[in-house]
């Protein structure tokens, strides 16, 4: 208890005490001469002395190097109390792990997925060009003809360099077994542009840019341990992509996956095709160059090239790159982050309230060393020290339990899987330097909140009242009394705003549940290939190899239905967007997706027919073209008129005017929380060329189901050439295709579950310990004839009072955080009041249980016993 700084030197420290001894001697001698007796010269030289403790402790703090002493007293006292009182350290340090381990857990995601920068050179000055146009699918990254770069990259002042990318797939054939791969076709400029070499070989120039040399490609690092076995000997040898043969250039390293998780990199060959924008454009910003600046530049070349482009609205858009990488869970990591933000500071405060009741009970102690000269800074210092080295304990703990859950829920959040050569984020958890800094901050700040509030409370105390009051009778201050009701309502409200997030996504997720696909995903197999355009060339070799596997998997035993459909199968997109003309009416500003589909598609996916038929194999190339629309379609485009018979241009060359000949139930293409767009359906055999390259391949079996094995061999039995990739079921689609909403709901039911914990354990905690403080108050009304049931309603009344005040916080607090979560409800309001009721009330209810307890436990005490022990 002496506030000794210990520690010092020995030198330093015997010459203070000497000097210390040497006057306390000289003073007994003067009083000696008084003619005291010996003893009593004794006591009447250490009181004209002083405090000898605080007169070494005052001496010591004019050493310049001495600062650091007291500290490292201060924490080998906290040491000692925490081994003193393991199952109050314990309760502390579990109680901040949850929360500083969830915490950090989600800041791990955060700062892998987008705080660290790109693994580029300079990448804050990489942006991405693109262009939009209003009410067509042409919009978005990836949206850029190859004669609008071409001008980009002539006319350009503001970029050291500019470079094109586009989504590339082919088939790995030659030598195992066949597999798809997913590539980018860049010009030659791509690689400088990010700063990037080759691990092994080198980039592409301008000459293999150019037609009739474009056949060499660059792999990445995965591929060539995958399938090369990582031989160095790889670079020059020769692969077959889609029957071509391609030189390997080179290998990439193995960090670098840009655009996506690619497999190999391609020379783009530019065409005068403005009919086709697929390109992505991507530039380096020359040094001094802003933003801003770079916009003008680009947006004069845009208008100049404006007349040449076929539509009139064409639209700049500009981004940085760091920018549009990731940012389509931004806004999830955002509000989950907020979340358990909001659950370290319930433990923060429930922790707060422990310190405050065990300081309370220090209260002896901490009079003594005020007695023997600790000053209140000190005081505080002390206990701050304490929290801290709590705080520390559990952050440590808390770091282990958010490499299990960082990367567990990294796990479980839905990656972005777009098609080849797009942009995309990658869900990733990794403890590095910035979430161990942030552990350390989030553990010193913890420390300081919640062991402030009790040390300042502490310090306060009166020394006279302090040593003569006994541990049980100890008067708490009205100070301290005021702190502890403030932070269980602080508690309360943050647990209410918490619990009223978790109660409305848990009722939208329901509702997303009860939603109609507008198909049948029960027994529905999926495949997915894609015809390589170097072996089937023509549409009529396309057709006869749909037409002859389509035969083989109706002939298998167990399939009920079977049928195709090309880029478009429901809850994965939308289809190829794009606009039409609907004979005899104005040109519609409605963007509609069109879709090539098998006859059997509709009955292999359980897609209603609402009127007229199905397609059938009468529906070829050499007969009256013909489509099916969606319903909302019909309803849209013919209102109250029969569709049957009606015709349409879906846009594409040489497809002319479709008769429609039947019209189908809406489909949720793009997700269950999307609309049903407007649909168009096309037979594959009258579609585009280009819609029948890539084909999914639905099958609906029997209630036996149907393995997927047997499936793939039908397809090699057709052509052994042909990858099967991404084979699933439709059940597993619409697994996936909710499972964000799933992971946000489940985890804000687990913050909500805790927080209520946590609230539950603090309200309990400050009622029990309000009982025991009025312990002899309570004896006496109970001598005095108070009743059993007036006791427990008056200590029920005091703790419901503090939660209903915290509840009436958290609902005003609620009513504008609920608002936050607004875009990740589906149908229904942020502020729904059935849910702003029934948490309130499962908090309520939570708290007047947990006053019960302790109030049931005073109505019970012994009035005599009680009195008698005083």
């Amino acid at each position: 208890m002496i506030c000794d700084g210990g520690g010092s030197s020995g030198k330093a420290k015997s010459d203070l005490e000497r000097e210390v001894r040497s006057d306390l001697e000289l003073e007994e001698e003067e009083q000696q001469e008084k003619r005291l007796p010996p003893e009593q010269a004794v006591y009447a030289a250490k009181r004209a002395f002083g405090n000898e403790a605080l007169i070494k402790e005052q001496t010591r703090e004019t050493w310049g190097w001495v600062p650091f002493e007291p500290l490292l007293h201060d924490v080998r006292y906290a040491f000692r109390q925490v081994a003193r009182n393991p199952g109050f350290a314990g309760i502390t340090v579990f109680t901040l792990a949850l929360g500083i381990g969830f915490t950090t857990a989600i800041f791990s995601i955060f700062n892998a997925t987008l705080l660290r920068p790109l693994p580029f050179e300079n990448p804050d000055r990489l942006a991405l060009l693109y262009t939009s146009i209003p009410n067509t699918g042409y919009e978005g990254p990836g949206s850029v003809t190859d004669p609008d770069f071409a001008e980009w990259q002539k006319q350009n002042q503001v970029f050291d360099q500019i470079a094109a990318l586009r989504g590339k797939t082919a088939n790995l054939t030659g030598s195992g077994e066949p597999e798809r791969l997913a590539g980018t076709a860049v010009t030659a400029s791509f690689f400088s542009v990010l700063g990037v070499a080759p691990e092994l070989g080198r980039a592409f120039s301008a000459y293999e840019q150019s037609a009739g040399h474009e056949d060499v490609a660059l792999i990445s690092h995965k591929l060539w341990a995958r399938r090369f076995a990582s031989s160095r000997d790889v670079v020059g040898k020769t692969i077959q992509l889609d029957g071509t043969p391609f030189t390997v250039f080179g290998v990439m390293p193995v960090q670098f996956e840009f655009p996506g998780k690619g497999d190999f990199w391609a020379p783009m060959v530019l065409t005068n095709d403005r009919s086709n924008a697929m390109d992505q454009v991507i530039a380096r910003l020359k040094p001094n160059i802003s933003l801003a600046r770079a916009r003008e530049d680009v947006t004069i070349i845009q208008h100049r090239l404006a007349p040449q482009n076929r539509h009139e609205e064409v639209h700049f858009r500009f981004v940085f790159l760091k920018d549009i990488v990731g940012a389509d869970v931004r806004p999830t990591l955002n509000i989950l982050f907020a979340s358990v933000a909001a659950l370290l500071l319930i433990a923060c405060l429930n922790v707060a309230n422990l310190f405050l009741t065990r300081s309370t009970v220090r209260h002896h102690e901490i009079a003594m060393r005020r007695a023997l000269g600790a000053g209140r800074s000190r005081i505080i210092r002390q206990l701050l020290t304490e929290s801290v080295l709590l705080a520390g304990f559990a952050a440590g703990l808390g770091l282990v339990l958010a490499a299990v859950l960082g990367k567990t829920l990294a796990g479980l959040m839905p990656q972005g899987v777009p098609e080849p050569g797009s942009l995309y984020h990658v869900v990733v958890s990794q403890i590095d330097w910035r979430v161990l800094v942030f552990s350390i901050c989030v553990a010193l700040a913890t420390g300081i909140l919640f062991g402030l509030a009790p040390a300042i409370s502490v310090s306060k105390s009166t020394l006279s009242s302090s040593i003569k009051e006994s541990g049980a009778t100890h008067t708490v201050e009205p100070g301290t009394r005021r702190i502890r009701k403030g932070l269980i309502i602080g508690e309360f409200a943050l647990t209410l705003v918490l619990l009223f997030a978790a109660g409305l996504l848990v009722k939208s997720f329901l509702r997303l549940l009860q939603v109609d696909p507008g198909f049948d995903p029960h027994n529905v197999a999926i495949l997915n290939l894609e015809l390589p355009e170097t072996k089937y060339e023509t549409g009529a070799q396309m057709i006869t190899f749909h037409d002859a596997l389509l035969d083989r998997i109706n002939s298998v035993p167990g399939v009920r239905a079977a049928g195709t459909v090309g880029f478009g199968l429901p809850l994965g997109g939308g289809g190829i967007q794009g606009d039409f003309t609907v004979y005899g009416q104005s040109q519609p500003r409605d963007v509609v997706s069109k879709l090539a589909v098998s006859p059997g598609y509709f009955s292999a996916m359980g897609v209603p027919l609402v009127s007229g038929r199905w397609f059938s194999q009468l529906d070829s190339r050499q007969s009256q073209h013909v489509l099916i629309v969606s319903e909302n379609a019909a309803k849209r485009f013919w209102p109250g008129k029969d569709v049957l018979g009606q015709q349409i241009n879906p846009g594409f060359s040489g497809t002319g005017w479709c008769s429609i000949v039947g019209v189908v139930g809406d489909v949720k293409q793009s997700g269950l929380s999307s609309s049903a767009p407007l649909t168009i359906y096309l037979p594959y055999s009258q579609a585009p060329d280009f819609l029948k390259s890539f084909m999914t391949i639905v099958v609906r079996a029997n209630e036996n189901g149907l393995d997927l094995h047997t499936l793939r061999s039908q397809v090699h039995a057709v052509d052994p050439d042909i990858p099967i990739f991404d084979a699933s079921s439709m059940e597993d689609l619409v697994t996936k295709s909710i499972s964000q909403p799933r992971l946000n709901t489940f985890l804000f039911l687990i913050f909500g579950a805790l927080a209520l914990v946590l609230a539950a354990v603090g309200i309990y905690g400050v009622v029990s310990y309000a009982v025991t403080q009025r312990q002899r108050e309570i004896a006496i009304r109970m001598a005095l004839g108070a009743e059993r049931r007036n006791v427990t309603l008056m200590v029920v009344r005091e703790g419901a009072r503090m939660a209903f005040i915290g509840i009436s916080v958290g609902l005003a607090a609620g009513f504008f955080a609920s608002r936050v979560i607004a875009a990740f409800l589906f149908e229904i309001t942020p502020t729904d009041p059935g849910t702003f009721a029934s948490v309130s009330i499962l908090l309520g209810t939570v708290a007047l249980v947990a006053c019960y307890l302790p109030a049931r436990r005073a109505s019970r005490i012994d009035p005599m016993g009680a009195l008698r022990s005083e």
